[in-house]
Order: structure tokens, then sequence, then C-alpha cells
């Protein structure tokens, strides 16, 4: 079913990723314009056999300028905004169908599912879709972002999923995704030293990089510098929390990055992610008192349920099978077995392999 829907992206040695990324969409997009910011492989001549108007792009180190770019050159009454990592979830189809069945004038903000490193999967949001009007156009040169008349649009949200893979450790690094990002976000700071937006991004790139005392130099000076009373209503506070405390975590800084979680949880007390990263401290703490509250923390997690995608960035699992299959290690080391295997079979239930392998093993 086709709907009226210019599918708009920006493409560059793409060959890929973006056949998988049209073969999701071609039902559904009257129109594919890609510019192409300047490949040098098949990307054009995959895309032209869709049907797509393929056209270069002036690239100048600015993501917004060239999606912008994209925009004028859209005929459809509705945008839909794709990288060629991504991919419309196989479930989403009947909830794009219904978007335009009820929807003439509002934007829509999608699920945007990140398969990431260690086969983990996390969720955020963003404003896919979107009148075709001059007055929606994206500001910023990485990291872009949709405004409204120089504002941030009000979006319904959908339950439409775009599931994207350019996360993964193979493929960040394949696409040399880091540096470049790096490189743009460091030129901004020079010439805006207080934005926290860009501070954000620029230590979350380093976390990605797994470069993490440089990402927690970055992270600290976001939440530092947010006030208190705006943390709650910030786009990217509680994120930049999140990746903080996961920072800390790896470089094993468990005082600190406990400081950080009991600070946090005050102003994110339904943000599971916080509590299911304490657990995992308290665990590799290794100390008895920090032990004894593990079970604690996990069945609290449980208690609590995944978090809520749209409102949070959250891993998929902490308010479930991750948190059963913790809350297993913890018992069979305890020698409680019985306790054990009940946990690992509610996580492979829901679909986790690690605690089959704990349940294979304990079966022997």
């Amino acid at each position: 079913m086709k709907l009226p829907l210019s599918l708009c992206m920006i493409v560059n040695n793409e060959q890929k990723f973006i056949k998988d990324c049209l073969d999701s969409v071609k039902e559904f997009v009257s129109e594919i314009v890609i510019g192409d910011t300047g490949s040098t492989d098949m990307t054009e001549s995959i895309a032209r056999e869709y049907g797509a108007e393929v056209f270069r792009v002036n690239w100048k180190n600015d993501f917004g300028d060239a999606r912008n770019a994209v925009l004028e050159r859209a005929s459809m009454p509705y945008v839909l905004v794709m990288d060629a990592d991504e991919r419309l979830n196989q479930s989403s189809s009947d909830q794009l169908i219904k978007f335009f069945e009820y929807e003439t004038t509002n934007p829509g903000k999608v699920v945007i599912k990140n398969m990431v490193r260690d086969n983990d999967i996390t969720f955020g949001q963003a404003t896919r879709i979107f009148p075709n009007l001059p007055d929606y156009r994206y500001t910023g040169r990485v990291h872009e972002q949709l405004q409204y008349q120089g504002r941030t649009p009000k979006s319904l949200q959908t339950n439409i999923i775009i599931d994207h893979l350019g996360y993964k450790d193979g493929i960040v690094t394949e696409r040399n995704k880091i540096q470049r990002n790096l490189s743009i976000l460091t030129e901004i700071e020079k010439s805006s030293p207080h934005d926290l937006y860009v501070i954000y991004q620029i230590g979350k790139t380093h976390f990605v990089a797994k470069n993490y005392p440089e990402a927690v130099k970055y992270l600290e000076k976001v939440i530092k510098s947010i006030p208190s009373n705006s943390l709650t209503s910030s786009t990217f506070a509680s994120s930049a929390w999140l990746t903080l405390c996961y920072s800390l975590y790896y470089m094993k800084s468990f005082k600190l990055l406990n400081k950080y979680i009991e600070e946090g949880i005050e102003f994110f007390n339904d943000y599971t992610d916080l509590y299911f990263i304490y657990g995992l401290s308290l665990t590799s703490m290794n100390h008895p008192d920090a032990i004894k509250m593990v079970p604690l923390v996990f069945n609290y997690c449980l208690q609590l349920g995944e978090a809520d995608s749209t409102k949070y960035e959250t891993t998929m699992g902490v308010g479930s099978y991750k948190a059963h299959y913790n809350l297993g290690i913890y018992w069979e080391i305890i020698g409680e077995i019985d306790k054990a295997y009940s946990h690992y079979l509610f996580a492979v239930q829901q679909g986790y392999q690690n605690a089959a392998v704990r349940l294979k093993l304990l079966s022997k």
C-alpha cells in the first residue's frame, strides 16, 4: 500500500546496507529521494534500481544542511527520514499505515531499536515522520535535530519501530563514524563551548569508542551543568547520566559510580537501567556488604519492569530476562542451585541465550 510519503535519506558508500533499508519500506513510500555526499561504490546504482531520485550533495561537514537539501526535493505531503543502516521493523507495517489513517497534520515519533555491542538492544526515540513543510528543517552539523519553526516539534508517539544496525562494534569501526563525528563535534565545541548537547554527544561518542576516561570528563560536565530543576525535563540528561555510570563501571571506579547512581535515582526514580547498573556494580565490587544487596536490587528491577522507552534510552531486558539472569548468577555463586535454575529458566523463556548456557551447565 503506497502512502503519501517521501523517503528522504543522505548516504555515502552504503552499498552493504541500502538494499535492505529500501526493501523494508518500498511497499509504503511513494517517492525515494536520496542525497549522496560522495559515494564511490555501488550505492547510487542500487538506489536507482528502486526508482530513487539520487543527486549529489555538496558535503560541508554538516549533516543538518545535507538533510535539508534532500527535504527541498521531496514532493509528497509527508516525509519519512531514515539512514541506510536502518530498516522498518517487520512488525511496524500496520502501525505505519494506521498513522496515515488518523493523522494528517502532526509529526510522528518512532522507536529506534539499536543493535549494540554484546548483542544488546537499546531503545531511543526520534521524530522521523513529519509534514513536508518548509517549517520543518534540521539544525546541527552532527547528531542533527529536527525543528519546527526553530523549535523542537511536538510529536505524537507512535508504535512504529525502526531497527538501527550502526552501533554494532564491527560496523562502527568499519565505517569510521567515531572519528568523523568527533572531528565535527570538537570543531563545534570550539565555537560553542557551553552547548551541553554538543558536550553530551562528545562524551557519548567517546563511550562508543570505549575511551571511558574521556567520556567521563565530558559527561560529568553535562550533568553538573544542568540545573537540578531542569534535569527531568532535559531531553538528554537521563541518557548522559546512564552513559556516565556505564563508563565508570567499565573503568571499575565503583565508589564514584555508586555516588552517581544514588544521585541519579533521586531524579529518575523509575529508570530501571540505573538500578540495573547498580546491581552490576555491587556484583563486581566483590565485597560482602555489597554482595548482600545484589538480590534486592535485581528483584527491584523486576518489580519496576522495563523502563519506559518513550521517556528513557533503555536496554532491553534490564527489567526482565537480564535481571533474572543476574539473579541466577548470584544464587549459583551462593550455592542455592534451585533458585539459580528458576531464574535462568525465566530468562531462557524470554529468549536470553546466555541463560541457556548456564542452565545446560547446571544440568550436567
